[in-house]
Formats: structure tokens, sequence, C-alpha cells
């Protein structure tokens, strides 16, 4: 009988332990997908070929929208003083938000003040500070 019962649980074991086993190499592959929702529109955020530029702005008043995270050690402060360098030798408006408790921020550019081919010269010096940054990225509309 004894046998029989650590027989019944080595089974019981072993069956448990595979099943945790096929849950963690299980894998799936899908889109990233983020809504976030502004006073009165709903934005869709979708990531590109490049893991640090998006489709969409959270706010539609901006044309290209920057934002620093941080994993508990602050935002990327050379990559932010690159981007307020920028708008400042441009002489553009811009807006910033504070989105979090570490520094955490959202850069709004409408870019009303550029022509078609300045504005995708920014972009592409905005997508370099990004690519080089920790934690930085750009949003176009």
């Amino acid at each position: 009988m004894k046998q029989t019962i650590i027989l019944l649980g080595g089974i019981l074991l072993i069956g448990l332990a595979s099943c945790k086993t096929k849950s963690k190499t299980t894998t799936t592959t899908a889109t990233t997908t983020t809504t976030s929702s502004n006073n009165d529109a709903n934005a869709t955020t979708t990531s590109t070929t490049q893991p640090t530029v998006y489709n969409q702005v959270t706010d539609q008043a901006c044309a290209v929208e920057v934002s620093f995270g941080s994993y508990a050690s602050g935002i990327d402060g050379p990559a932010l003083d690159k981007v307020n360098a920028l708008i400042e030798s441009k002489k553009l408006k811009s807006t910033s938000k504070t989105i979090g408790r570490e520094g955490e921020r959202r850069i709004c550019l409408p870019l009303t003040e550029l022509k078609e081919n300045e504005k995708k010269d920014l972009i592409e010096q905005l997508k370099k500070i990004a690519k080089e940054g920790q934690l930085v990225s750009v949003s176009i509309r």
C-alpha cells in the first residue's frame, strides 16, 4: 500500500512539473498595440520596424512626441539634453508633460513652423537620439 501511494505521488509530481514546463516554453508571436485615451480622442500606438519609433501620438496636436521612460533609475538625462538642445537650436514650439515619478516625460512637438523636408530631417535626428538613448522613443502622427 505504501509503495502504491509513493508511486502515485511520484507520477502526480512528474505530471505537475511537465505542465509547468509546457506553459513556460509555449510562445506566441503578436504585434504590440497600446491604446491610450486623450480628453476627446483615442489613439492607438503601434510599433514600426524600428524599436524606438511608433506610428501614433497620444495628443493629436503633436506631429511628433518624444517619450522618456525609466526602470527605477530615472530617465536618460543626456538624451533629454540632446533633444532639448535640438528644440532650442531650431526655435521650435514644444510642451513637456511629466508622466511619472522618476522624471518620465513626454515632449510634444507640433512642428507647425517647419516645412515638410525640415520636418523629415528633424524626425531623423530625433530617431537617432532615441536609438542611442535608453528608454527613449519617438512617436509620429
